[in-house]
């Protein structure tokens, strides 16, 4: 098994740096109370809850929750990432304002000190202007924090794509394949975020469902939460799926048992190997690797094309984004991945055609679709999330794909990215 993240070290670091910011946040907040002279409790009730939310913060880091959370946990979890998470969008405007201030110090001082005539203090003005509209906009990161957290984080959106596959047989013309990725068991609070996963893709009737890898935090336990749902997956042709990164943190003994539950779940669970769906007397290949990326190697593409005759149409299911340069694109006769792992960021803009993450300078291909030449990438967003459970302008998807055997490229160029 792959070497599980070191969750502890992360985790303190994080801490410390955040509560820091949080100190110098609430601490600036406190001097603008008081420089206008409003009730000192405007300060006090901020800093007791900042009290009570580090020692939560620390009681999760203790229990080792960091990514494998459930139930009450992600309640926990989320109760902090209110509080701390919204103090980065406001750190920025703080620094500036005391940058000023600084500045105007320092020139202060620097002045020839002469009795001055009596004048209206209009520095005092500015600062007090600076100081109210500083604090207004720090309301900004909260309401972002609390739309990720209590309205995008389960808004799952159905992303329709037409695929055009010159190799596609034509008997598989029109074929509806449903892509789900990075479930993240252990991040759902509950059973009720994957059932409404569940029922929209039943609403969509594909003829075949697939998941991309990370059905798990760290825990083989944490299916427990969506085994229910995940059985109730139905399609004509299968409900198929590939592990990704965290479905490996954990032991051996552990790693087997995650493949014997999702298995146990009437999944066709891909390791390294392909089938061959059969529509009439055509043949579709489907082939599914290991996680190979992020520091793991457990792809073997070789083997999951073993028997797999050049000129057959071919889907491959890889759960990381990367691989796709690193042993796809020119160097395998594959048709389409389809991958997730990158989360779109869980935070980021999609609005009038402009999609922007943060997640674009790490991964080159971080969301949705790509083409090189007649291959081509699609990189799904997920429905689960790690780390804090909140999206801000990315919502989490569900991916409708349908193929088609015939089409020109050229005639599709505002599918790409």
């Amino acid at each position: 098994m792959s070497q599980q993240p070191s969750i502890i070290l992360f985790s303190v670091v994080f801490g410390i740096v955040t509560m820091l910011i949080d100190v110098y946040v609430l601490y600036a907040w406190m001097r603008h109370v008081r420089s206008r002279a409003f009730s000192p409790w405007l300060y006090r009730v901020p800093w007791i809850i900042a009290g009570v939310v580090g020692v939560v913060y620390w009681y999760v880091v203790y229990r080792r929750h960091f990514f494998r959370m459930d139930g009450f946990d992600v309640t926990l979890f989320g109760m902090v990432s209110l509080w701390y998470l919204p103090k980065l969008g406001i750190l920025p405007f703080v620094v500036i304002r005391d940058a000023i201030a600084g500045v105007r110090k320092l020139a202060t001082r620097r002045r020839w000190s002469e009795p001055e005539p009596p004048c209206v203090d209009v520095s005092t003005s500015r600062r007090a202007f600076l100081g109210t509209t500083t604090w207004s906009m720090a309301a900004i990161p909260y309401v972002m924090v609390g739309q990720g957290m209590f309205s995008t984080l389960y808004d799952f959106e159905v992303t329709r794509i037409p695929v055009y596959l010159p190799r596609l047989p034509k008997a598989f013309d029109g074929f509806r394949i449903v892509q789900i990725s990075d479930i993240h068991a252990g991040s759902f609070p509950d059973h009720r975020p994957f059932e409404e996963v569940r029922r929209i893709i039943d609403t969509l009737k594909p003829d075949m469902v697939v998941v991309t890898g990370d059905w798990v935090n760290m825990q083989p336990q944490e299916m427990a939460v969506i085994a229910r749902e995940v059985q109730k997956l139905r399609a004509p042709y299968g409900v198929r799926a590939v592990l990704g990164n965290h479905d490996h943190y954990h032991t051996p003994e552990e790693h087997d048992r995650l493949i014997s539950t999702i298995r146990g779940l009437d999944i066709d669970l891909l390791i390294n190997e392909h089938r061959r769906i059969t529509v009439g007397s055509e043949t579709l290949i489907l082939a599914g690797t290991d996680n190979t990326g992020f520091k793991q190697n457990f792809a073997r593409l070789d083997q999951a094309l073993a028997g797999v005759v050049g000129d057959e149409a071919t889907i491959l299911l890889a759960h990381d984004p990367t691989f796709w340069d690193m042993h796809v694109v020119g160097k395998q006769p594959i048709d389409l991945m389809l991958s997730g792992h990158t989360h779109g960021g869980q935070f980021g803009v999609q609005v009038l055609g402009v999609d922007w993450s943060p997640a674009q300078y790490i991964y080159k291909q971080w969301a949705g679709l790509y083409r090189t030449g007649e291959q081509q990438l699609y990189v799904n967003r997920g429905v689960g999330t790690v780390g804090p459970p909140l999206r801000i302008g990315i919502r989490p998807e569900i991916t409708h794909f349908t193929l088609h055997s015939v089409g020109a490229f050229d005639h599709l160029a505002g599918y790409y990215n």
